[in-house]
Order: C-alpha cells, then sequence, then structure tokens
C-alpha cells in the first residue's frame, strides 16, 4: 500500500496506539506487527473515502481587538 506524505502522522499513530494496547496481552510479536500494519492500512483507506469540508471564517470584534473563528 503506498502512503502518501500528508498520511505518515496519521498512519503512525494508528500504528502506534495499536501496538501499545495490544504489545502486553499478546506475547507474539509478529501477529502484533501485522495486525497494527493491517490496522493502519485500513484506518488510512477509510479515511480517504471521507469527503471534507472547510468551516467558515468568521471575525468577531470585541475590546480587546478581534478574533477569528471557524465554525
Amino acid at each position: 500500500m503506498i502512503i502518501y506524505e500528508d498520511e505518515w502522522a496519521f498512519w503512525d499513530d494508528i500504528a502506534g496506539r495499536y501496538l501499545l494496547k495490544h504489545a502486553a496481552s499478546d506475547h507474539n510479536s509478529k501477529h502484533i506487527i501485522e495486525g497494527a500494519g493491517f490496522y493502519a492500512d485500513s484506518m488510512v483507506l477509510e479515511r480517504r473515502k471521507r469527503k471534507r469540508a472547510k468551516l467558515p471564517v468568521v471575525s468577531l470584534n470585541d475590546d480587546a481587538g478581534s478574533i477569528t473563528v471557524a465554525g
């Protein structure tokens, strides 16, 4: 599977969390590593299916100055 540069941090986070969760309960490191990779790959593929929308940026004025809020 090809992981694009902007997906590396996401993939690493998913795989790392999987390893931390399952490392103590399963003593077969090969299965844990394969499972982490499979799970991270699946999450990246699922993330690619999602549509992204940008929130409008709203500017609010207050006594201290202006604040920019997304929402």
